[in-house]
């Protein structure tokens, strides 16, 4: 029998073990994301040792932490999250991965909404916490600092359209006709909303908020996707090419009551205003979606690359030029960094399989 080492202990494992004897991780699972990041441990401009903020105690200077650029690559699925030229920090948040076992693909990608107090951090909760119920496994810990460092201006910054009041979301965990893929990621939803609700303060205001959507792949290559705010999952297919999700923003909601042309509503200063979010005011209520969508690319994204690249076809054509998942997310993150790169960019790219001949 094969042996490999454990990825969290490196006690020698075989090949078909489900288990590590040694820590108990489970071998069936692979997992990648923005939680894997890893602060610097000093300040790079005095040497002193980093506290609980953004900034160094003793120079005063931005002290990373970690997420300024995080790649990850399972080979199956890839991403890239990038902080941009614009943000103080990278408020997005990526986390996917996929079971042995079962052959379940799921990546979930989060947006910090910049309005609101540490928005990193309901990124960050949110994301592990969906991808967890996706895969069935225990959600990996996602480090939330005691302070926040200075606030950023907020002008031009995403912000929220609802009157806020406490919100919390029930899954419909037996409705009938609702396939067991659309329950798994309601209740993904549901545990994404909790733990960004529980990072609010009492009484806190601008309480942590963050977008997120999710994708489910099963290993028929049936593909179930949530979706709360306006980052977007595409199923990029040459000319098949198309949006999945709908954004849930001021701008949609002019387009789709006939009151706006999409050019103008994306003109106007309200366009990027959400008007669903996950948070402790927030309104986390997903819209689900199931698609066959044998072959092509299923690609997760925020809009730190759609704003660029809003078009299915035209990202279809800039991700056929790369032959691997990372390479394609890395591509798209460049195309958004060379375009300005105004904003936090996260790209997940996740090849599905082609039918097979009858």
């Amino acid at each position: 029998m094969g042996v490999n080492a454990c990825p969290r202990c490196a006690a020698d494992v075989g090949v078909d073990d489900r288990f590590c004897e040694r820590c108990g991780l489970d071998l069936t699972l692979r997992r990648a994301g923005t939680v894997d990041a890893r602060p610097p441990g000093a300040c790079a401009a005095c040497g002193a040792a980093p506290d609980e903020t953004d900034y160094c105690g003793v120079c005063g200077r931005r002290v990373p932490d970690g997420t300024d650029h995080v790649a990850a690559d399972l080979g199956r699925l890839a991403g890239v999250s990038d902080r941009g030229y614009v943000h103080a920090r990278n408020e997005d948040a990526m986390a996917f991965g996929l079971r042995r076992d079962t052959g379940v693909v799921a990546a979930v990608v989060c947006d910090g909404v910049s309005s609101t107090r540490r928005p990193q951090d309901a990124s960050r909760a949110a994301a592990e916490a969906a991808l967890s119920v996706l895969l069935n496994a225990e959600p990996a810990p996602v480090p939330v600092p005691v302070g926040a460092g200075p606030e950023e201006p907020r002008t031009g910054r995403t912000v929220r359209v609802r009157p806020a009041a406490a919100r919390t979301y029930q899954p419909p965990e037996s409705a009938p006709g609702v396939a067991e893929e659309e329950r798994l990621l309601r209740r993904a939803v549901g545990a994404a909303a909790e733990a960004v609700a529980g990072l609010a303060a009492v009484r806190e205001p601008d309480a942590p908020s963050c977008t997120l959507v999710a994708a489910l792949v099963g290993s028929s290559g049936r593909v179930t996707v949530a979706w709360v705010g306006d980052s977007r999952v595409y199923h990029l297919d040459g000319p098949a090419s198309r949006l999945l999700t709908a954004d849930h923003s001021w701008a949609h909601q002019q387009v789709a009551a006939g009151v706006l042309d999409p050019a103008a509503a994306m003109a106007d200063p309200r366009a990027h205003a959400i008007t669903r979010w996950l948070g402790a005011d927030g309104v986390p209520h997903p819209d689900v979606t199931t698609v066959d969508a044998e072959g092509g690319l299923l690609l997760l994204c925020t809009d730190g690359l759609w704003n660029y690249l809003p078009d299915p076809g035209d990202l279809a054509r800039i991700a056929a030029t790369a032959d691997t998942p990372h390479g394609i997310a890395a591509l798209l993150t460049r195309y958004a960094l060379d375009s300005g790169g105004r904003d936090n960019i996260t790209v997940v790219a996740i090849p599905l399989p082609e039918r097979s001949p009858a």
